[in-house]
């Protein structure tokens, strides 16, 4: 298993300055392996406390064996919101890592789905 350390380093390597924050969740224990001065004040907040019960009951994960088979198992998922991206990479149904960016970490996908919000709803 990687070090936090080790695993923040390698985080910033790909993410660089866009990384805010890194969060590891245990059952209904968690803790900071990185936050980024910028958000600091997110630490023990009720916006923390929400994103981390909605990442805790909305585990994504699919029941049928026909959709494991098809899809394979999750890996992560994204949540692209205007102003940050959430990446959760769960580990099993009660802990997992949960990684916070500026969207420019995601800037294809953002543009993407933009695009296609535009073409779809008039946006």
């Amino acid at each position: 298993m990687t070090t936090p350390d080790a695993l923040v380093a390698h985080l910033r390597s790909h993410a660089g300055d866009a990384l805010q924050a890194v969060i590891i969740y245990d059952g209904d224990d968690h803790r900071d392996l990185y936050r980024r001065d910028d958000v600091a004040e997110l630490h023990g907040s009720d916006l923390e406390a929400e994103l981390l019960a909605d990442i805790r009951t909305d585990q994504g994960r699919r029941e049928s064996p026909a959709a494991t088979a098809r899809e394979g198992e999750l890996t992560a998922t994204v949540r692209l919101f205007k102003k940050r991206v959430i990446v959760h990479l769960p580990r099993d149904d009660a802990s997992g890592t949960v990684v916070l960016l500026d969207t420019v970490a995601a800037s294809r996908l953002a543009t993407f789905v933009e695009d296609i919000r535009g073409d779809i709803y008039d946006e």
